[in-house]
């Protein structure tokens, strides 16, 4: 009998903690990857940020019937908004039970924030935000539509989050609410609307309105901006919002004044559908696919994981998620409104390390910043995030090289700039006196030059050996470039009935090209020359395309009345392609001396090599087939089209020959396994 008591007195106060504390099931290994990105945007796989934490369901004996929004304040007190149960549950810091906040004012909750004296909660159905004093749970307050003229006027005051900053100003998030957020003041007084989305007109549109008049465009559908999801504040008073709709800079930044501080290309995806501010500056954001962002303070994405969770019921996975919120504990606590319950995640060393990093050198602390970079790397040696972080913390610290260093390594072109700028003031500081001597040194014997050379009349000897050299047919051809250059149009007329360059010197300048451009992706600036190891193939494919655009051109200009011959269009564009031996070389010196702030004397050269050649080869073909303007025009696009029809050939023709090949080869080792 007293088994039995005993069984039963057991079986209670497992009922009694099952009805009092939050229903919750214990963590699991995560059944989904954490990626990050690199520094050129790409995601990539990392180790685990977060893990799965408890799930609750049942909190004080009331089953979630519609979990709506979630909210953590400075005490870490979770605020639950259930908009069928229509109150709001309140949980300690460890997710148990401590009240709730119910009010016969309310129809339709639909989220709820939090400052150190109030509670706002918003009421969809009655389109007001209620104020509760935050100890008492007495209402303080109602917000309604504004008395402004534009509400008047019929524009839609229909709340269903805020935030509120230290003055008191409440940021509404409205349905509809095109010119963005509407901002409030204490009193429920409309002040302005703030941090609308840009708007973004279809280029059919765009073209379409060129025609129009004025009565046809306003009859036309008019196009509106996005308008945002959710709201966020941090403490600094920058206001974050986040657009579903939107999949490139679905998350804003705004300052006081409205300007948007995160990057116009963070990664982001569509349904991305709150976001919530942590306590290191970081950004997160949960879509409604099931997974959740984390950023940096200034955008970059830090860790992405989750997932769809298919009627799997996987631990760590969400169906469909609309809110969620982080406590002082790095613990996140997602809103899973399809399984109607509330997913925590607790985060992983790795990432507590990588925030403590960011907190260090927010704080100035370098050294401690290094050192906990350091250890993330021992986690993953190719987390860009950190060599980042550590390059900024040695730039910092005063060492610019070794800043420079980590940059390099993460491909992080803007540190790698400011570094090499720092260490270039540095070096021009050190060795100016140098600079000068040498300038000197170069200007004195300039005039020794010209002194000497009327004394003893070197000058006529030189040339003669110059035009000694010249004399070798493939040396004078070369050099011939020089000439062309300067009169292009007789140097075509030259090259077709002159014959004075050859086969041979045009093939050098073929190879001499494709060398300098091997040396260009070796030796200039990784500043604006990418090192992704592909410059093979990318030489394969610019010779291929340099065939068949002189193949194409020979075959259309011969069908098309074209007075040149196969050698003539293979002289002439190897000197029309000429501007490169003249721009490159010194252009690659030069690159490795500028930072990106200079870019323009690095683009503006390759600009004007691309339009030299292509003005050239306009040329080449004009004077070479003997066309008038149109014509060689014509005779463009048709070599361009004609190109496409080889290459689709040459694919097609590839394509088949490998299935062949590959057929051949099983067929003999077939037969030689038979045989």
């Amino acid at each position: 009998m007293r088994k039995l008591q005993g069984v039963l007195n057991f079986f209670a106060a497992v009922v009694l903690v099952y009805f009092v504390m939050p229903h919750a099931y214990a963590a699991a290994d995560a059944p989904y990857y954490t990626y990050t990105s690199d520094s050129e945007g790409y995601t990539i796989k990392t180790q685990a940020a977060y893990t799965p934490g408890a799930q609750i369901s049942v909190i004080n004996g009331q089953r979630l019937e519609m979990p709506e929004h979630v909210f953590v304040d400075d005490q870490d007190y979770v605020y639950i908004t259930d908009s069928a149960l229509n109150k709001i549950l309140i949980l300690d810091g460890n997710f148990r039970f401590y009240k709730e906040l119910a009010s016969n004012k309310f129809s339709a909750i639909k989220s709820t924030f939090v400052t150190d004296q109030y509670i706002y909660v918003v009421d969809t159905s009655a389109n007001k935000i209620m104020i509760f004093d935050k100890l008492s749970h007495t209402l303080v307050q109602e917000i309604g539509k504004p008395d402004s003229p534009i509400f008047a006027e019929g524009y839609e005051f229909a709340p269903t989050h805020v935030a509120v900053d230290v003055r008191g100003n409440i940021y509404v998030r409205s349905t509809g609410s095109v010119n963005g957020l509407i901002m409030l003041n204490r009193d429920g007084e409309f002040m302005t609307f703030f941090g609308a989305n840009p708007l973004k007109v279809p280029l059919l549109d765009q073209l379409r309105s060129l025609f129009l008049t004025k009565v046809q465009e306003e009859k036309v559908q008019k196009v509106f901006s996005d308008v945002p999801s959710n709201l966020a504040i941090d403490k600094k008073g920058f206001i974050y919002t986040v657009t579903s709709s939107v999949e490139t800079n679905p998350i804003k930044k705004f300052n006081v004044s409205g300007t948007n501080y995160f990057p116009d290309r963070m990664v982001g995806t569509f349904s991305m559908e709150s976001v919530w501010i942590g306590n290191h500056n970081n950004v997160f954001a949960v879509s409604a696919d099931g997974w959740i962002f984390e950023y940096d303070s200034y955008g970059n994405l830090l860790f992405l994981f989750g997932g769809k969770d298919f009627n799997s019921s996987r631990l760590g996975l969400l169906n469909r998620p609309v809110s969620m919120a982080s406590n002082s504990a790095d613990e996140l606590i997602v809103v899973d409104q399809g399984t109607k319950i509330i997913q925590t995640y607790r985060s992983t060393e790795f990432a507590d390390a990588v925030h403590q990093a960011m907190d260090a050198y927010q704080d100035g602390d370098y050294q401690k910043s290094k050192e906990l970079w350091k250890y993330t790397l021992k986690y993953n040696s190719l987390f860009d995030k950190a060599r980042i972080g550590l390059g900024d913390a040695y730039f910092r610290d005063g060492d610019a090289a070794a800043a420079m260093e980590e940059y390099r390594y993460a491909k992080y072109n803007p540190g790698v700039s400011e570094a090499f700028w720092e260490i270039r003031q540095s070096w021009l500081q050190n060795h100016l006196n140098i600079v000068f001597i040498v300038f000197l040194a170069v200007l004195l014997a300039h005039y020794v030059h010209k002194y000497l050379n009327r004394k003893y009349g070197y000058g006529p000897k030189i040339s003669g050996a110059f035009r000694s050299v010249r004399t070798i047919k493939i040396v004078d051809d070369l050099l011939y470039v020089f000439t062309f250059l300067k009169q292009p149009l007789e140097g075509y007329y030259q090259i077709q009935y002159e014959n004075r360059v050859s086969r041979v010197s045009s093939t050098v300048i073929y190879l001499l090209i494709v060398m300098l451009l091997i040396v260009h992706y070796e030796y200039a600036s990784p500043l604006f020359v990418q090192k992704q190891g592909y410059v093979v193939y990318e030489l394969a494919s610019m010779v291929g395309l340099a065939v068949l655009w002189v193949l194409s051109n020979y075959l259309i200009c011969s069908i098309a009345d074209g007075e040149g011959k196969f050698r003539d269009v293979y002289n002439a564009t190897a000197y029309s392609l000429s501007p490169v031996l003249v721009i490159l070389p010194p252009l690659v010196l030069l690159s490795n001396g500028l930072t990106l702030e200079q870019s323009v004397f690095y683009h503006l050269p390759v600009q004007a090599m691309t339009i030299w050649v292509a003005f050239l080869m306009f040329f080449m073909i004009k004077d070479i087939h003997n066309y008038e303007v149109g014509e060689t025009v014509s005779v463009i696009f048709r070599s361009v089209f004609t190109m496409l029809i080889i290459g689709l050939f040459l694919f097609v023709f590839y394509s088949i020959g490998s299935q062949l090949l590959g057929f051949v080869h099983d067929v003999f080792a077939e037969a030689s396994k038979r045989w």
